[in-house]
C-alpha cells in the first residue's frame, strides 16, 4: 500500500484542501491520547498548507521503516498504520470538530504534537508533529512586556504565544504512514516505551543471558540511550544469538581478528565496559566484511575495523 499511498500525497491538492488543526496530550489510559480541535484563521491555514506542499516537494522516495533505519533529506520511511498507536490517534481527530474545541489556553499547554487534517474531494491526508519548544509558553518576569516588531512598529504581545515549524514529522493516508522525520514520528507514537520494555523482555530471556558472565555491563553501556535501546529492540527482534554455533563463530573470529571479548571456561562472553560496544555490532551482525577489499567495516556507518 505505500506505492500507492506515496503516489496519493503527491496528487494531493493541498492548495484547494479544508484545513483542520488537532493539538494532543499523551494518556496514561487505553486511549494513548487526549485531543482537541483549535480554530485557525485563513491566514495560519494557507501557512500550514505552504508547510505540507514543501514536504511533499522534499520527499521524493521511501523505503520500509525499521528500528535502525534512517530518513535523507529527500527521503521517507513507509509502515503500516496497524503496526502503530496512530489508529488511537485518529480516532480522536475524526470526531466533530466543533464538540472538541478549545476555549481555553490551558487546553493547549503541555501538548505534546498537534496534527492537521488536510480534506479535500472525498480524500484525507493526516499531517503530525510532535510540538517544538517554541510550543510551550516561556516563563514570564513579572512586569516584563513582550512585544512584536510588525509593520514598522513595536507592539505589545499579550498572553501565550506558540509557533508552528515549516514541517511535519508524518503524513497519514489511508493505511500507510510516510515518515519524513524518524524521531518525531517514534516521539509522537511513543516508541521509545517500547524500546525499554523490549530490552526488559530480552535481559528475561535465558537464552540471551546466558551468553554471558554477567550482563550488567551491556546494561549500563546501553542505559537511556535511545539508540542504544532502538538497537537492543532489533537484537530481540532477529535473535542472531539463538542461532546454532553462534558463539563458536563469535570466538572463533574475535580471535582471528583480535577484538579482544573475552570467554570464560564455559564460552560464555565476559562483558566489560571497554568491549560492550563491540560485542552490540556483533549481536547486530554489523561488523561485516568486503569482498572486494577485504576490509571490515562497522555498518550502517562504513567504519574500518582495525585489529
Amino acid at each position: 500500500m505505500t506505492k500507492e499511498a506515496f503516489d496519493s500525497l503527491q496528487a494531493f491538492d493541498f492548495d484547494n484542501a479544508d484545513v483542520h488543526l488537532w493539538v494532543f496530550k499523551r494518556s496514561t489510559t487505553a486511549a494513548k491520547y487526549i485531543a482537541n480541535y483549535v480554530r485557525t484563521d485563513d491566514e495560519l491555514d494557507s501557512a500550514m498548507r505552504t508547510f505540507a506542499k514543501h514536504e511533499k516537494g522534499r520527499i521524493t522516495e521511501w523505503s520500509p521503516y525499521n528500528y535502525l533505519a534512517q530518513t535523507n533529506e529527500n527521503g521517507c520511511l513507509s509502515v503500516g498504520v496497524g503496526e502503530t498507536n496512530f489508529g488511537l490517534l485518529k480516532e480522536l481527530v475524526d470526531r466533530p470538530e466543533a464538540d472538541w474545541a478549545v476555549n481555553d489556553i490551558k487546553r493547549l499547554r503541555g501538548t505534546v504534537g498537534y496534527l492537521v487534517k488536510f480534506v479535500h474531494g472525498g480524500k484525507t491526508v493526516y499531517a503530525a508533529r510532535r510540538s517544538p519548544n517554541t510550543w510551550r509558553p516561556a516563563y514570564k518576569k513579572k512586569g516584563v512586556i513582550n512585544v512584536l516588531f510588525q509593520n514598522g512598529e513595536l507592539s505589545a504581545v499579550q498572553g501565550d504565544e506558540f509557533t508552528l515549524e515549516p514541517n511535519f514529522d508524518l503524513f497519514c493516508l489511508d493505511d500507510s504512514i510516510l515518515i519524513a522525520n524518524k524521531g518525531g514520528f517514534e516521539s509522537v507514537m511513543q516508541y521509545r516505551s517500547g524500546y525499554v520494555v523490549a530490552f526488559g523482555d530480552l535481559q528475561q530471556q535465558q537464552q540471551f543471558v546466558a551468553l554471558f558472565t554477567d550482563i550488567q555491563p551491556l546494561i549500563d553501556h546501553v542505559g537511556t540511550n535511545s539508540t542504544h535501546l532502538r538497537r537492543m529492540a532489533v537484537v530481540q527482534e532477529k535473535s542472531l544469538y539463538a542461532n546454532p554455533g553462534f558463539i563458536a563463530a563469535v570466538q572463533q573470529v574475535n580471535a582471528n581478528r583480535n577484538w579482544g571479548i573475552v570467554f570464560d571456561a564455559s564460552n560464555r562472553i565476559v562483558p566489560t565496559p571497554e568491549t560492550a560496544a563491540v560485542i552490540l555490532k556483533i549481536l547486530l551482525d554489523q561488523r561485516l566484511l568486503s569482498e572486494i577489499t577485504q576490509i571490515m567495516y562497522d555498518v550502517p556507518d562504513g567504519v574500518p575495523v582495525h585489529a
